[in-house]
């Protein structure tokens, strides 16, 4: 297969800034097992702090080997948003509690961290997943969906408490919404299942790897941790929400809290309705067409995220707006900015922002959206009348990468 042949299935319509030389060659060493695949790249297209390429989305038949799926070490990374419930004068109370104590309560927050690190439990593995109940030889093969073991909840990006403002639906007023965000994978878990694709990615197809044990239990096992982190954090800053019990937890002991939105940051998924069947895989973004209730863009730690509504339905319960409008692009948004890694640095423009660190001796470089961020994203679906919220943080920890 020549590099022509490569480029020609290289869409780079979106990309915000020009590809350097290793994402194209990146590109093309993606494309280069399979003759069906394509690459998209997005406006958050990089080369990450791990020298590899973020912000792209890959589609590929779903008969291909998996080896030609460009899997990372994140999948199923995911931003979870929690809100809590609703008394103006209680959130109000609550928020400024916070602001006037912060440093006590950022103290508090990063106690609350360095324990769950300090944890000896193991954290989850594939060993936790349920195992096949025992069944005489006329029954079929049931599963439990109690976890084989404890696990303990991990934080592996960020987690903070947010605050917001919103208008009402008549827009005559606005009122204090205060939110917990949880971000992150389940590193060990999501590292096993790297190696699974490296190791049988020659002999299972794309269809079969979506299909795995392993990726569904992924999937859902980390929507209960981050579940389960938001549950611990309400109750440790008095934050009203409904707990519930983690019924596939074998001690019994843990809680929850369901999320009012959830968004990918690394996701693998059939395409649906397509004449073909085919694989997709996105990385530093998801997919519009499974988020309702609005998508969140993950910015640097100072700025908080930044959540994009989708179009009103007065008909369903969804008060951030449902799936993005259809357009003849690929249905896919990015999902974080940029931190520009120092061997492949930051275009020269106005729309980049430098945070110091703590010492002041070194910076980082992060892409902060502009108007030709938003035009892009509005050719991927997003309608600007829709409206964005910019969840503040209120308190945050944020993992030292």
């Amino acid at each position: 297969m020549s590099l022509g042949e490569c480029k020609n299935r290289t869409d780079v319509r979106h990309c915000l800034n020009p590809c350097s030389a290793a994402e194209l060659d990146s590109c093309n060493s993606v494309l280069w097992s399979s003759a069906s695949s394509m690459i998209k790249l997005l406006p958050n297209h990089h080369i990450g702090q791990d020298a590899q390429l973020h912000g792209f989305h890959f589609t590929c038949s779903a008969t291909d080997l998996a080896g030609v799926l460009p899997v990372g070490k994140d999948v199923c990374s995911m931003i979870s948003m929690y809100e809590v419930l609703k008394d103006d004068e209680i959130t109000c109370c609550n928020t400024l509690d916070i602001l006037n104590n912060h440093v006590a309560n950022q103290a508090k927050l990063d106690t609350f961290v360095q324990q769950l690190d300090a944890d000896t439990t193991m954290p989850a593995r594939f060993d936790c997943i349920a195992q096949q109940l025992e069944q005489s030889v006329h029954q079929a093969a049931e599963f439990d969906s109690v976890d084989s073991r404890p696990w303990k909840e991990e934080i592996s990006d960020k987690v903070g408490i947010y605050h917001t403002f919103t208008r009402s639906m008549s827009k005559h007023t606005r009122r204090h919404n205060v939110f917990i965000v949880v971000s992150g994978c389940l590193s060990e878990a999501a590292e096993e299942f790297h190696n699974l694709w490296q190791d049988a990615g020659n002999e299972l197809t794309c269809q079969e790897l979506l299909n795995c044990e392993e990726l569904n239990w992924l999937r859902s096992t980390t929507h209960r941790n981050h579940n389960r982190v938001a549950s611990q954090i309400s109750r440790l800053f008095g934050l009203r929400m409904h707990h519930v019990a983690d019924t596939d937890d074998p001690s019994h002991a843990a809680q929850l809290v369901f999320p009012t939105t959830s968004t990918y940051k690394s996701d693998m998924r059939k395409s649906e309705g397509a004449n073909v069947a085919m694989t997709r895989y996105v990385d530093g973004g998801c997919f519009a067409d499974l988020c309702n209730n609005g998508i969140l863009l993950e910015m640097y730690g100072t700025e908080g995220f930044w959540l994009f509504q989708g179009p009103r339905d007065f008909a369903d319960n969804y008060p951030y707006g449902s799936i993005f409008a259809n357009t003849n692009e690929a249905m896919c948004m990015p999902t974080c900015t940029v931190e520009y890694h120092n061997l492949f640095p930051a275009p020269n423009t106005h729309n980049n922002v430098q945070i110091a660190s703590a010492d002041k001796r070194s910076h980082r470089t992060y892409l902060f959206p502009d108007e030709r961020f938003f035009s892009i994203i509005q050719e991927l679906g997003f309608n600007c009348n829709d409206g964005m919220l910019n969840l503040m943080p209120l308190v945050y920890h944020e993992r030292k990468r």
